[in-house]
């Protein structure tokens, strides 16, 4: 439970007009709750001359390709992967191939063994690890994604048991899911995601002849209901992020599928309307989502793909500008990975995706594969983009790809996002042993007031050497089950930035929220063929008693192997310093010795030259019991994933104005 303060400043951070609509919104809840108690709810409702016994005549279909182009290759894992659903085991998160029970039970965390209340929506507390487990690891199963992976062995193999294993795990679901209780009526970004896998499903396997007679009906009964409690209930507000994205896909979606309903047409207008103005109010000119989190920007991109596609194949196309503000946030993701084997982690990561089509929601190869589809762009026509099984489902037989492209220069350039605040200083080529790409981060903390996905970051840098990582943004971990690994992953000090006097640049108020929020600017950027140079300060630490400013110069020369950071402490009084670099996985070998930490990266031998003024230490992750006390040494890739490393600590005690000179050469 939260406390009372903690809903105190909620709703200071809050405009009026959304404190009108939470209240609205929570008469509305109680008035729908005595609806549910006594069965009065609404019906899904047909448009004229719909008879329920007719074919199935969706609004449009979600492949139309000839099965014979599909890839061998990609086969063998779909088949298994679908013989693991069919034995209710799934793989999410920490959990592999995990047995969800026979029948599956749809109202517990799998991982923590802890059963979700299935009472009211209004007496279930999402929040409370205790009584109801961590709800992601309730809802990820729930989003049924795995539906759409027994409909695609379906098509594959043809072979009805695939698609009877979907149908039956979806009655199943129907029967233990009534309307308004339990988990998976609580958020309506959940039921959106739902209502999309549905679509696919259904679509890919109604061939099979199964979507009929009351399975039918009763699905088309909760579409509705899926339909009609999210449109009632779109986020506003502070919360009118990537959730209100996913919500209003996921009625746009539905809506245009099943058309015969009859309140269709209206949520289908609405929904489109918000796609339409949310795409460009979240998103910088320079194509970076506005929450900061990198994670969150494949999300988003997954729900604008979808029902950009969706717009097309029922005829009702989007904008021009939806168009190229979606091609603007594909070029963001391809350039900022493009200097690493890793994608950037900044901000909140919680593996979150819309459908599983056989790619990872984080499979750079797979996104500029399918963007290669739309876009006339070098980014998505290098020859070396493998085809992907994504672009087999949506497009083989629809669309092609518009061209190759032939690779001129493997060459790293640098890059100023400087709408959204971040700058890529690289240069360099992997096969002349002297690439290096560095990432760093001048961005605003967060999307609206609350900064929810924003982590304490203020001018860190990730820095790749070669395409390998060697700094690392160390990820997030974990939303419900763990608040003190949480925190953890948000602070200062789980970046590779400077902390002043153990405090944090912003100040968190809760799991979502923060309360002071560090202001970063680029002072100097000056980018070069060999490097160049970038300037950046925030005061994140004026609020202190005795205000501090932290100055950060980056300058790389790959003509001498060499990178170097400047820390400027502006103060007049006396403070702790600490200066984290948190060590990849892919460091090997490291060890100080005399002022330098040396580092096996590769086939490169790294030094790091340290400032003469500090305290170094190496802080390695140690595995342990303890699950609930954070520290220093360990990186998440995934939610609920965390592996050991080393962090390289530099600190000091200073006495007013200080400069600290941090060398990374490699050879």
């Amino acid at each position: 439970m939260q406390t009372v303060t903690w809903y105190i400043k909620r709703i200071q951070m809050m405009s009026l007009s959304e404190i009108t609509w939470r209240i609205i919104s929570l008469s509305a809840a109680w008035v729908e709750r005595i609806r549910v108690q006594f069965n009065w709810v609404s019906k899904a409702e047909f448009v004229k001359g719909y008879q329920s016994g007719s074919d199935f005549n969706p609004g449009f279909t979600v492949f139309t390709g000839q099965l014979s182009a599909y890839n061998t290759e990609w086969k063998a894992p779909l088949l298994a992967k679908a013989e693991m659903v069919m034995a209710n085991k799934l793989s999410y998160f920490d959990l592999h191939n995990k047995h969800l029970e026979t029948p599956i039970n749809w109202h517990k965390d799998h991982s923590a063994n802890i059963y979700a209340n299935t009472g009211h929506i209004l007496d279930v507390n999402y929040r409370d690890f205790k009584v109801n487990g961590d709800c992601k690891l309730v809802w990820e199963p729930n989003r049924h994604h795995q539906m759409v992976v027994l409909a695609r062995a379906y098509q594959v193999t043809g072979d009805i048991q695939y698609a009877q294993a979907a149908v039956a795990q979806m009655t199943h679901w129907l029967d233990q899911n009534p309307y308004g209780k339990g988990m998976n009526w609580r958020s309506p970004l959940e039921l959106a995601i739902r209502l999309i896998n549905w679509v696919w499903t259904i679509d890919l396997i109604k061939e099979s002849g199964l979507f009929v007679g009351d399975f039918k009906a009763r699905l088309l009964e909760s579409v509705f209901l899926h339909c009609r409690d999210v449109s009632s209930k779109f986020s506003q507000g502070t919360s009118a992020n990537n959730h209100l994205v996913g919500e209003a896909a996921g009625v746009y979606i539905a809506a245009s599928y099943f058309s015969m309903l009859r309140d269709a047409a209206t949520w289908k207008d609405t929904s489109k309307q918000i796609l339409e103005r949310e795409m460009v109010a979240q998103t910088f000119d320079d194509g970076c989502t506005k929450e900061h989190a990198f994670s969150y920007q494949f999300f988003v991109l997954q729900f604008y793909l979808v029902t950009g596609l969706t717009g097309k194949w029922s005829d009702d196309d989007f904008s021009d500008r939806y168009w190229k503000t979606l091609k603007s946030l594909s070029q963001f993701v391809v350039r900022i990975a493009e200097g690493g084997e890793h994608y950037p982690m900044l901000g909140d990561q919680d593996d979150g995706y819309v459908l599983d089509l056989g790619d990872h929601v984080h499979d750079i190869n797979a996104l500029t594969d399918v963007m290669g589809h739309f876009y006339d762009d070098p980014l998505f026509a290098s020859p070396q983009i493998k085809s992907s099984e994504s672009s087999f489902w949506l497009f083989n037989n629809r669309q092609a790809k518009i061209n190759r492209g032939v690779v001129v220069d493997s060459a790293l350039n640098s890059i100023a996002f400087e709408d959204a605040g971040y700058y890529l200083l690289q240069a360099g080529k992997v096969s002349d042993n002297n690439q290096a790409s560095i990432l760093m981060d001048v961005a605003e903390l967060g999307y609206t007031a609350i900064a929810a996905h924003g982590h304490a970051d203020a001018l860190s840098c990730v820095v790749r050497i070669n395409q390998h990582d060697l700094f690392v943004d160390t990820g997030t971990y974990d939303y419900f089950s763990f608040p003190e690994w949480r925190n953890h992953f948000r602070k200062t000090q789980a970046h590779n930035t400077l902390e002043v006097d153990g405090l944090d640049q912003s100040v968190m108020t809760g799991p979502f929220m923060w309360e002071s929020h560090a202001q970063s600017t680029c002072i100097e950027w000056s980018p070069s063929k060999s490097g160049g140079k970038i300037v950046a300060a925030h005061d994140g630490y004026q609020r202190l008693p005795s205000p501090v400013t932290h100055q950060r110069d980056i300058e790389l020369d790959i003509t001498q192997q060499q990178i170097v950071i400047t820390d400027y402490v502006k103060a007049t009084a006396q403070h702790d310093i600490a200066i984290y670099f948190h060590l990849s996985e892919a460091c090997q070998d490291i060890r100080l010795d005399q002022g330098s930490c040396y580092i096996t990266l590769g086939d490169n031998e790294v030094v790091i030259s340290l400032p003469e003024q500090v305290k170094a230490t190496l802080v390695q992750g140690v595995p342990s019991d303890d699950k609930q006390t954070p520290s220093l040494g360990w990186l998440s890739r995934g939610y609920h994933q965390k592996v050991p490393i080393t962090t390289l600590v530099l600190s000091a005690d200073i006495n007013g104005n200080s400069e600290f000179v941090t060398s990374i050469a490699w050879k």
